[in-house]
């Protein structure tokens, strides 16, 4: 999708959404970040390529699997010019071919001094993450920690390996020690009013708040004991005087609001709202959360990742019913009042949907009262306790919602450290 230059100009840094908690009055530059917030965030859904670019890419993808097969036998010449190695492992991994980029990354990390070392390192953690060997990819990273200094590309590829990992029984340990790891990083760096920047990349402090929070709720689930030293510490760092005015703090503030929830009771018990349905007017309806389970799906029509979220929480639990909740300032930011094109739109995506599958529309003091102030998002309520609310910016937030859907007994979290 085509960014208009002016918007290009104005984003800047990626915040998070800032629209939760009420913050004090902002200066322009962070009111800005706040502002731009939403785009960003529609920007970064899955499902936002156009066909053109899918088709592009499509054949970018072929053209490179037949590169990387026609290429790779030669690996024995191509080891001369450590520069083409290191071009083939990157070909036949955008060219999904990956057990030749496997191979060329080594070979290019066995030559005796590699120049891009940790470019090559960060490769083969990608590579391992394709053969969905979250194990093996973490081994990457607790390298790339003992060599070179913690930055915002080593933060990213972290970030990567826990959501791959998380909630899988046989990666749970190399997951909390990849948490253990980011914490010890970036917990000081908020303490102290930061975020991480570097020289190609930075990580904003609201995405290190939301990340660190997310590594909480993994350690809750896999019970780990530093789960409340970590807690403890967020709630510091929200009261900090540095984090006051600025657009991260309402983001920060919603993130930690929505993480205690967890094991508290709802506050309401019943949700009421409009059925949108394919044709014809909305009618009331209302959602029980004092019995029996609920899944509700906070979303907004520019965030079209949550209808592939929504099918596979409907494959992996056929008989749940799911609802997805909205609100009309959700969707527009300004006054809770319907729109004609906004239900339009609510109507055609309804289509899609299976009959286990709702669309809500509710007032927005409904999602407020949730801290629904970025989508999509999961909350499962069961006998009126929450179970999770989280956004599901991942895989590891779908695994952990469906873990609170249909608990299971995952292997406790790691108690030794291999890569030390």
């Amino acid at each position: 999708m085509h960014i208009p230059l002016l918007v290009a100009m104005l984003l800047g840094a990626s915040p998070m959404l800032a629209q939760g908690l009420p913050a004090a009055q902002m200066p322009p530059s962070e009111e800005l970040k706040s502002s731009t917030a939403p785009f960003i965030a529609a920007r970064a859904q899955p499902d936002d390529m156009t066909q053109a670019d899918l088709l592009a890419l499509g054949v970018g993808v072929s053209r490179a699997a037949q590169a990387c097969l026609r290429l790779e036998p030669a690996q024995e010449e191509w080891a001369k010019n450590p520069d083409e190695l290191l071009a083939l492992a990157r070909l036949c991994l955008f060219g999904r071919q990956y057990e030749p980029a496997r191979k060329a990354d080594l070979r290019y990390l066995a030559l005796p001094a590699p120049p891009e070392r940790e470019k090559a390192i960060l490769l083969l953690t990608q590579v391992f993450l394709r053969l969905n060997d979250p194990v093996n990819a973490a081994a990457q990273i607790f390298t790339l920690e003992l060599v070179y200094p913690y930055d915002a590309q080593i933060h990213y590829a972290t970030d990567q390996v826990i959501d791959a990992g998380a909630m899988y029984n046989e990666a749970n340990c190399s997951v909390i020690e990849l948490c253990d790891d980011q914490l010890k990083n970036t917990l000081p760096l908020l303490e102290n009013g930061k975020g991480l920047l570097g020289k190609e990349s930075s990580a904003t402090p609201g995405m290190l708040f939301a990340d660190a929070v997310r590594c909480l709720a993994i350690a809750r689930n896999l019970h780990e004991g530093s789960a409340q030293t970590t807690a403890t510490r967020l709630e510091r760092i929200v009261q900090l005087p540095a984090w006051q005015k600025t657009a991260e703090l309402a983001a920060m503030q919603s993130a930690l609001a929505r993480s205690e929830m967890t094991g508290k009771p709802t506050p309401i018990e019943t949700i009421s709202g409009k059925l949108v349905n394919s044709a014809g007017p909305l009618r009331p309806a209302g959602i029980v959360l004092a019995r029996g389970t609920a899944l509700l799906v906070p979303f907004a029509l520019w965030t079209p990742g949550v209808l592939s979220i929504v099918q596979d929480f409907h494959r992996t639990a056929p008989r749940q019913k799911i609802y997805l909740l909205t609100s009309w300032t959700a969707n527009t930011g300004l006054a809770d009042e319907a729109s004609k094109e906004l239900l339009d739109s609510l109507r055609s995506t309804a289509k899609t949907l299976p009959a286990k599958i709702s669309i809500l529309v509710v007032p927005d003091t409904v999602l407020q009262q949730f801290y629904a102030d970025g989508f999509p998002a999961a909350i499962i309520v069961r006998d009126g306790i929450v179970q999770a609310n989280l956004p599901l910016d991942g895989d590891a937030a779908k695994r952990l919602s469906l873990f609170a859907l249909d608990p299971i007994s995952p292997e406790p979290g790691c108690r030794h450290h291999p890569h030390q």
